[in-house]
């Protein structure tokens, strides 16, 4: 059963990744992430194995645009133990332009904090009606 405290540990988490990569504080975010963090992005070439290409990622995402923000919502909050998992909505605010986007995280508990292990975002796909199942 997740408790108050890690549950409340975990969101402080999500809520820092939101200001630090809102403010486009590269070190920030890296402090909070894992050396053997992993993951994917919304490219097709988005992909994760280290905090090395992580760093590389945020730095592209960071070059890309002028004014950025990060609001999460809809937040399910999991743990057993040292893991703890995630899975909500990420909306990135980039230039003023909505980007909806779907996030996963794991988190791993090392007795002083949590970082973050993996994360997954991901856009819905235009091409699947509601209530059908992935396209042909």
């Amino acid at each position: 059963m997740l408790s108050r405290q890690t549950e409340d540990q975990i969101q402080g988490l999500l809520d820092r990744l939101c200001d630090l990569y809102s403010q486009k504080d590269r070190e920030g975010i890296l402090a909070i992430t894992a050396v053997d963090m992993m993951g994917f992005g919304t490219g097709a070439d988005e992909i994760i194995r280290n905090r090395e290409e992580m760093e590389r990622q945020i730095r592209r995402d960071f070059d890309k645009v002028d004014s950025l923000s990060v609001r999460l919502a809809d937040c399910t909050i999991k743990a057993e133990g040292t893991i703890g998992w995630v899975m909500g909505e990420i909306t990135f605010i980039a230039d003023g332009k909505d980007i909806p986007c779907r996030l996963t995280m794991v988190l791993r508990g090392t007795g002083h904090r949590w970082e973050i292990v993996q994360m997954h975002i991901s856009r819905p796909t235009g091409d699947q009606a509601e209530g059908e199942s992935s396209p042909a």
